[in-house]
């Protein structure tokens, strides 16, 4: 991925990788959409997961395809997520160590311990789940479906003010190797653990393997392509959801139905994705830049960014539960027309409760 990003930049600079002081301090007009588009993405990922991986589908079927070629398009939800975080917080800044924890977990500390709660309660409800199942869900680092990434972000803030001092000492060169490298260590170990089931991470690991998603979103937002390197980004990006696409469904068929390789195809680590969650983050910056260069964000973009995070805490409860109310045909032209009624309206429940919730004292820190 570094080196395929490095082509497109209108240059190699070894200096130090100091604050890029050509460009805006808070660029925040394309973080903002970005973070919206990634929003969105992140339920309809969750709105297909279960028909692609035949819950509510039989593998091969004309369902399962349209299934699978939507999910796989917004596969780089999460990776953009995290690149966004990297592309703020590390750039170099003069803050005490006790300042920037005490800013971060205050931040995620009291969303992650009281929806940690209501999702395994909820769980509890649901599924029965007793004492045991909740403790280890939790020492996972996965009370939920997508609450391991409040694990992910809280071991990289802890990371933050070291990788901070490494991005103003070190070269831009070596830089891209270290997002490289620790890149590749996370696609070997997540490889490792989904194919022989070894090395699974837990609350304390989860987040290596997203250490170089982190860093290379400092780095790209720092890299400018030009026209050329924005039709490469497309290609790239087309391409790969192609092969997620193409490559989910041939696996699955040498498998005999979705398994191990066709799951980790889908992976936020594997080869595809990751090129993809590249390719969007750039296509994303540039259609930002576009879109609110000049005149700054859109006071309706900046008020969605500003209810994203809670969207992603609150729709899975929310989307469970529509979901086992109607359920999900099986044909095809059903199937569309129920996933797309879930997507809209846990969308937009979740963005009027997170709404909600921001205008409550008692609750604004949860959301």
């Amino acid at each position: 991925m570094a080196a395929t990003t490095s082509r497109v930049s209108t240059a190699a600079p070894t200096a130090p990788a100091t604050p890029d002081t050509s460009a805006p301090a808070h660029p925040t007009a394309w973080l903002d959409l970005a973070r919206v588009c990634a929003m969105f993405a992140v339920v309809v990922v969750h709105v297909y997961a279960p028909v692609v991986t035949t819950v509510h589908s039989e593998f091969g079927s004309a369902s399962w395809w349209a299934a699978n070629a939507i999910d796989s398009s917004m596969r780089w939800c999460v990776p953009v997520f995290i690149m966004i975080s990297g592309a703020l917080l590390l750039r170099p800044r003069t803050e005490a160590l006790r300042r920037f924890f005490t800013k971060r977990f205050s931040r995620i500390g009291v969303p992650l311990a009281l929806w940690t709660v209501v999702y395994l309660a909820w769980e509890v409800h649901r599924k029965g789940i007793g004492t045991e199942d909740a403790v280890r869900d939790v020492l996972s680092g996965a009370p939920s479906l997508h609450l391991y990434f409040l694990f992910v972000l809280a071991g990289l803030y802890v990371l933050t003010p070291f990788l901070r001092d490494l991005v103003q000492h070190t070269t831009t060169r070596r830089l891209w190797c270290f997002a490289a490298l620790m890149t590749a260590i996370g696609m070997a170990d997540q490889a490792i653990s989904a194919f022989d089931g070894v090395g699974e991470p837990n609350a304390v690991t989860r987040f290596l393997p997203f250490v170089g998603y982190y860093v290379f979103g400092y780095l790209l937002v720092r890299t400018r392509p030009g026209r050329a390197g924005l039709w490469g980004a497309a290609a790239v990006f087309v391409l790969s959801v192609a092969a997620t696409f193409a490559g989910a469904g041939l696996l699955g068929i040498a498998d005999g139905g979705w398994g191990d390789a066709s799951d980790y195809l889908y992976d936020y680590l594997s080869p595809t994705v990751l090129a993809m969650s590249g390719a969007a983050f750039l296509l994303l910056r540039a259609a930002g830049d576009r879109l609110f260069g000049a005149t700054g964000t859109p006071r309706w973009i900046a008020r969605l960014s500003g209810l994203s995070f809670g969207v992603f805490l609150v729709h899975v409860i929310l989307l469970y539960t529509l979901r086992d109310v109607t359920g999900v045909p099986g044909g095809v032209l059903g199937m569309l027309a129920m996933t797309a009624l879930h997507t809209v309206a846990v969308l937009a429940a979740s963005l009027l409760v997170t709404a909600v919730f921001q205008r409550l004292p008692g609750l604004r820190a949860t959301v």
